[in-house]
């Protein structure tokens, strides 16, 4: 520290000028000691002095002049390359290091805008190697404004400047993430005279590209860059990993793969970083196609690790698509890289073997994923059921496949007995329930399992009933189905198996049975839930039934919210939906024996055209929800 205060005050009381322009904008070096310095501290950095009086008048030439203001001729290479390393290592932070390095260019700056006014105040013209020296000065600190004025003043005196020279103004208004001086350089380009070719303004284009990125204004940039492609021209490296982030960045991820795909046609190379951009927006909006191809550039050609929330959400991916392929890839760098490969990601290879249809290999897994003991739960076997339900030509075609997935589980089965299990022909079965033919469902459910000595369990009937309620006309099979439990298997119902069946019986004409089921639930001490109640509520008041009101006071008696929309609805099925209403009802369930709700007919109303029509509206607000119906 003694050597570089002692080092300051021989650069702030020294008769050497061009030490003090060089300590206002460089850091200070590795010096010999017993050298005496004075400085003041900026942020924990040591800022040299430079004195106001000081004086560069004795210098002759001014670009000798500004360069010695700008790069001290006394430095060497070598010396400048072990004063940022020195700076870096005992500098506190980056901040402190940027506050003293910005504060020390301003001081340039300062001393450069004196010498520049001095010298185009004079009655003289400037010399051309004046101007050109000015210019380099500016670039130096990184003045954009004193640039674009050099360049405005090198054209009022009959100076062209050169393509190289305009590039390195772009360049550096670039850099400074303002559009507005980019348009004013390309004014300059246009007043000077300079042809509009692709060759002269390739720069222009590319710095306006990636300042406009950079900026945030991505639709711009992505303008700037059509129109680019329009002209003829090559975009290159960083203007295109900018565009190619920020239209990553708000989703826009087809864009961004095209933009990949279009320079990967020009030949231009891009960075690693910008299939690392690329690849974590798609992770993160589930984007096949753009993960899939940053994934192979970064696993293939760069041989890069990325991070373990981008494996995983690959692995989603892959399972959505279908890509095996992916999906192996993953869990084999996973095993080179010694993540722990557990059962969600053995998974994600089963799903995706399901969705592209390879049934006989997915069974594979999943035989070897039971060997381990994953794979046992209904939710491994989800995708199965959805796989098999997809759309086909028709409800036969689809149980003609299904037939056809459960001979493949059987054949797999005589080398894998794991694989044919309840949970695995429960999934089939469900699947075949939610083609809505009840004759194929009751006779699966009566030969599959007893061919196989596989028993049924709470979990074929509820998934079966579950499918049953996407259908239409289902009631009588859901009741076979149900009587099927309790004869044949002796299973009891659960809250499950109850509320299903209320939700049957409330799509019924006579729904009547909704009660029942209700009133057994009620017997064996089960909640309905939420879901139930208002589904009871919004039947009921469709007919403008009086249970409506006896529901809505059920569910506000076990703390269920109450919604606006049902509220209303309570009132049309209570016909007058004010207190004595209430009171007639809870009289009604008193003298019922404590019964929830009486079974009397729905009262006629005079004015029903009128009250059904309101009816049918707030029903379709209460689904649709109130925004909906804003005027």
């Amino acid at each position: 520290m003694q050597n570089t205060l002692a080092f300051a005050k021989r650069l702030a009381t020294g008769n050497s000028l061009m030490l003090q322009a060089a300590a206002a904008i460089r850091p200070a070096p590795l010096l010999r000691p017993n050298q005496p310095q004075r400085c003041q501290q900026t942020r924990g950095y040591p800022v040299p002095i430079v004195h106001e009086n000081a004086s560069l008048e004795t210098e002759q030439d001014v670009p000798s002049r500004i360069k010695r203001l700008v790069w001290p001729s006394t430095y060497t290479h070598i010396s400048m390359v072990r004063e940022a390393t020195h700076a870096a290592r005992t500098g506190k932070n980056d901040t402190g290091r940027e506050t003293a390095q910005s504060e020390s260019k301003r001081a340039v700056g300062s001393r450069l805008d004196e010498m520049f006014r001095q010298e185009m105040g004079g009655s003289e013209r400037p010399r051309e190697a004046d101007l050109l020296a000015f210019l380099d000065g500016y670039y130096a600190i990184g003045d954009t404004d004193g640039c674009i004025a050099v360049l405005f003043r090198m054209r009022e005196c009959g100076v062209t400047p050169t393509r190289p020279q305009y590039a390195m103004v772009l360049k550096l208004a670039a850099r400074a993430h303002d559009p507005s001086k980019i348009y004013l350089v390309g004014e300059e380009m246009g007043l000077a005279g300079l042809e509009n070719t692709n060759e002269n303004y390739d720069t222009y284009y590319n710095a306006l590209v990636e300042c406009l990125a950079n900026n945030r204004s991505v639709e711009l940039a992505y303008s700037v860059y059509l129109e680019m492609r329009e002209r003829g021209m090559v975009p290159k490296q960083y203007p295109v990993h900018y565009v190619v982030a920020r239209l990553a960045e708000i989703g826009e991820l087809d864009l961004a793969l095209q933009v990949v795909d279009e320079s990967a046609r020009d030949s231009t190379t891009l960075m690693w970083f910008t299939h690392m951009s690329l690849l974590s927006h798609a992770s993160f909006y589930m984007h096949y196609g753009a993960y899939k191809a940053a994934f192979e550039q970064l696993h293939s050609v760069f041989g890069m690790q990325i991070t373990k929330g981008n494996y995983d959400a690959g692995l989603s991916i892959a399972s959505m698509a279908g890509d095996y392929r992916l999906a192996t890839t993953i869990l084999g760098t996973l095993g080179r890289l010694g993540f722990p490969v557990r059962e969600r990601e053995y998974e994600a290879l089963f799903d995706s073997l399901l969705v592209r249809g390879s049934w006989e290999t997915a069974f594979k897994v999943l035989g070897n994923m039971r060997k381990t003991g994953y794979g046992r739960t209904p939710r491994t076997l989800r995708t199965l059921t959805r796989a098999l339900a997809k759309d086909h030509k028709g409800d036969k075609d689809r149980q003609r496949v299904i037939g056809q997935v459960y001979e493949i589980l059987v054949e797999t089965s005589a080398a894998m007995p794991e694989v044919l299990d309840t949970t695995t022909l429960n999934a089939l079965v469900a699947a075949s329930a939610l083609t809505q033919d009840y004759r194929a469902v009751t006779e699966q459910l009566e030969t599959w399992f007893t061919k196989h000595s596989v028993r049924r369990n709470i979990d074929t009937y509820t998934e079966v009933l579950d499918a049953f309620i996407q259908g239409e006309d289902n009631k009588a099979a859901a009741v076979r189905v149900l009587a099927m439990m309790l004869d044949v298997d002796g299973i009891g119902p659960t809250k499950e198996i109850y509320e299903l069946m209320i939700h049957l019986s409330l799509r019924s004409f006579n729904y009547e049975d909704a009660f029942v089921y209700l009133e057994s639930m009620r017997a064996q001490k089960l909640v309905p839930g939420w879901r139930t109640y208002a589904a009871i509520v919004k039947r009921c008041a469709h007919v403008r039934d009086p249970r409506a009101a006896v529901a809505l006071d059920e569910m506000r008696r076990l703390g269920y919210a109450v919604t606006p929309s049902l509220k209303t609805l309570s009132a049309f099925g209570s016909g007058y939906g004010g207190k004595a209403a209430d009171a007639d009802a809870d009289a009604d369930a008193d003298a019922d024996g404590g019964r929830l709700f009486r079974f009397d007919p729905p009262e006629k109303s005079k004015n029903k055209d009128k009250d059904m029509d309101k009816l049918d509206s707030l029903l379709m607000k209460d689904i649709l929800g109130a925004d909906a119906f804003k005027t």
